[in-house]
């Protein structure tokens, strides 16, 4: 596929929004204060009060909020749809500081929600108004005078109120691009008018175009306000470009100027230390293989707008063309940190093991940044993040000199599983509330089976997989502390058990001799050293046998993940100094990596050691970093994918960047404004973030292929 370059107008877009969004100019989570969907939100809610259950008032609140959002509209935009992020006018902080009281008793988000992926098929085929006609026949079958159908009543009644406000902000958003062509003239005016025309149309009715398709799926997304992901879009979205191309309705520069319009939409759409995502390629519904036209154009996307978000994977399976994983690589060696790379086969496989049926197990994406989630059938919940090493430093400071390897083993095996009784009961009773009280918003449920079907929102158990998936971080500190204690306690006998705890109590303050020799004379997890992969795999193995034996509030299975997005660097300062030769504050190992540095012997050892724990068998997420000097050939990058798949691997995730760059990045930030570097699970532009977390991606080992 021939690849031209991004259009004046992408060029334009990218450079507004990425200096214009006070989200990607701060890159903090943007105040509430200068957000007015929680001001517009509450005030809804606060009009609300004869709403006879909390989850009708969430609902019109939901509504009220839609309703009354002001359209944005950038010069130049072939999509639209984004929140207004505008300075309150006085008259709003008034009105802030008034509905704000709401937060008191408006019932809170309990757990997580949101991480999950509609199935955009039916609002493409029926529009939001056939979905209407559906949610009324089925609200006229009801036989109200039957207690037993209130909670269907209830459901298909706050999916009405949604819908219903959803309707009247897509009919602002015409009204104002109609206004806006009123006052505009030659080409602008023009295009003004082609908006008007399509947001007329969609997404209240079915789509007929491609670009229509676009902005229906976008318009229903952003004004969720939570993190959701676009699922396989060369999938649903590839019978509207393929027809649009066959039919000479649009040429194939247009559709990929269009694509890159989509993806710059999550700049002002998505916060920072948040990511909204999307998979391509691997297999459709039957299992046949995805690559297409829109494949492409969605990789060459990357190329265009290089920016953080939206954070795509490429799903890789046995009919994968040469070609196609050539330009993925290539994209890789070129520093755009995109995509991630996963084995589909072998997730399948995993799912399928897991009680996933066929269809659910080919058509799985990324819900954020790495969590495996079935497509448009997902209940799931993301939660929480789980500190392991802390765990395990609470069990070696119960050691004594005179405790074995084994016991040590088993004090950690007894407090990891008093651990998860505790956060497994919190999380039913998370569940459990969420099912009275669910922060997600009904419609959202509309697009996910079996919800409408039983009358049942995602939260009340409508949707078919329920899983909830904790996230284990510090996973490989905890086997680097069990590889050391091994080696300088009880074989080389170098120091007790004693003498180690007071060293990791002091900082290595006064120990600086053995801190030395564990950071160089141990042999460390990562090199492909026997010992240490056992160690790495009996680590792994006691936490997913551990939540083999706990179901969920709704029935479902615990499937943990191991990566991390930003939290190795959260959980790591306030994490006191660990055996492994961490020190005080540092951070974790950043996601299913190695300790930081200390898997020096090259990239192939480093992923050959991850192997040996069988990272599939996760599919809360992995996040498998690898840092490689610039200049690496596209080629190598090619093969070195190809060779760990072969092998069962499941994810990788490429910084194509060299140590020195990266510090000078840090003396001269204004020079390095489009550094993007992968964090965990997602990717951010480098002199955006803190310096710890810069500190951690430099200490990361360097490599060459």
């Amino acid at each position: 596929m021939q690849h031209q370059a991004a259009t004046e107008r992408i060029r334009r877009l990218r450079e507004y929004y990425i200096n214009n969004s006070p989200i990607s100019v701060n890159r903090e989570m943007v105040s509430w204060k200068s957000h007015r969907s929680l001001l517009l939100y509450n005030e809804g809610w606060m009009k609300s009060s004869s709403a006879q259950t909390s989850k009708l008032r969430r609902s019109m609140a939901e509504a009220y909020l839609m309703e009354n959002t002001k359209p944005v509209i950038i010069p130049g935009e072939l999509l639209v749809g984004q929140p207004n992020l505008a300075p309150f006018t006085p008259e709003e902080e008034k009105l802030y500081d008034k509905y704000m009281l709401a937060n008191s008793f408006i019932p809170c988000r309990q757990g997580m929600a949101e991480h999950l992926a509609m199935d955009y098929r039916l609002l493409l085929e029926k529009g939001v108004n056939g979905i209407l006609d559906i949610i009324n026949e089925k609200l006229a079958g009801i036989d109200i005078s039957n207690g037993l159908t209130s909670e269907k009543y209830e459901y298909y009644l706050c999916c009405k109120i949604e819908l219903e406000g959803f309707a009247k902000l897509c009919e602002s958003y015409a009204q104002c691009a109609f206004s806006l062509a009123q006052n505009a003239q030659g080409s602008e005016r023009k295009e003004y008018l082609e908006l008007y025309e399509m947001l007329k149309r969609v997404p209240l009715n079915p789509a007929r175009t491609f670009r229509e398709a676009l902005q229906s799926v976008h318009m229903y997304t952003w004004c969720l306000y939570g993190i959701y992901s676009f699922g396989k879009p060369d999938t649903y979205l590839f019978p509207y470009y393929e027809h649009d191309i066959k039919n000479g309705i649009i040429t194939e520069n247009q559709a990929q100027e269009l694509i890159d319009c989509f993806y710059l939409l999550t700049i002002p759409n998505m916060s920072a230390w948040a990511t909204e995502s999307l998979m391509l390629g691997g297999r459709d519904y039957n299992g046949n293989l995805v690559e297409n036209g829109l494949t492409w154009h969605f990789l060459t996307a990357i190329e265009h707008t290089h920016t953080a978000d939206p954070n795509i994977g490429f799903c890789i399976v046995d009919e994968t063309s040469d070609d196609i994983l050539y330009y993925v690589s290539k994209l890789i060696a070129d520093g755009h940190c995109q995509p991630q790379v996963w084995n589909s086969d072998e997730i399948s496989r995993s799912m399928l093991a897991n009680g996933y049926d066929n269809s659910a197990a080919n058509m799985f994406t990324i819900s954020t940044c790495s969590e495996i989630t079935p497509i448009g059938r997902s209940g799931i919940s993301v939660s929480p993040y789980i500190n392991l090493l802390s765990i395990f430093l609470n069990s070696f400071k119960k050691c004594s000199s005179s405790t074995s390897f084994e016991e040590l083993q088993r004090l950690f095996e007894q407090d990891f599983q008093s651990y998860c009784d505790d956060i497994v009961l919190t999380e039913n009773l998370y569940q459990l509330e969420r099912s009275r009280n669910a922060t997600d918003p009904m419609r959202t449920s509309i697009l996910i089976h079996d919800c409408p079907e039983k009358g049942l929102s995602h939260e009340n158990g409508g949707a078919r997989y329920n899983h909830i998936q904790p996230i284990i971080l510090g996973m490989q500190n905890v086997t680097e502390c069990f590889n050391v204690i091994r080696k300088i306690v009880f074989n080389d006998r170098i120091a007790t058990i004693d003498e180690l705890k007071n060293a990791i109590e002091n900082n290595y303050c006064g120990y600086e001799d053995l801190l030395s020799y564990i950071r160089s004379r141990v042999v460390h997890f990562g090199t492909c050293e026997d010992e240490s992969n056992e160690l790495a795999k009996y680590t792994s193995d006691v936490v997913i046998n551990t939540f083999k034996k706990y179901t969920t509030f709704r029935g479902a299975k615990f499937i943990p993940g191991a990566f991390s997005y930003l939290q190795h660097e959260v959980f790591g300062k306030e994490t006191p100094a660990s055996p492994d030769g961490r020190m005080n504050g540092m951070p974790l190992n950043d996601g299913s990596c190695p300790v930081q540095g200390y898997d020096n012997l090259g990239p192939t050892l480093s992923v050959a050691s991850t192997l040996k724990w069988e990272p599939s068998r996760f599919l809360g997420g992995t996040s498998v970093n690898v840092k490689l000097n610039s200049g690496v050939a596209p080629e190598k990058i090619k093969a070195f994918i190809l060779a760990y798949i072969k092998n069962h691997g499941s994810q990788l995730q490429f910084n194509v960047v060299d140590t020195e760059t990266l510090l000078d990045a840090k003396r001269n930030p204004s020079s390095y404004g489009d550094l993007l570097v992968r964090i965990g699970g997602y990717s951010d532009y480098f002199v955006k973030l803190s310096e710890d977390l810069q500190d951690e991606i430099i200490s990361r080992s360097q490599n060459n292929l």
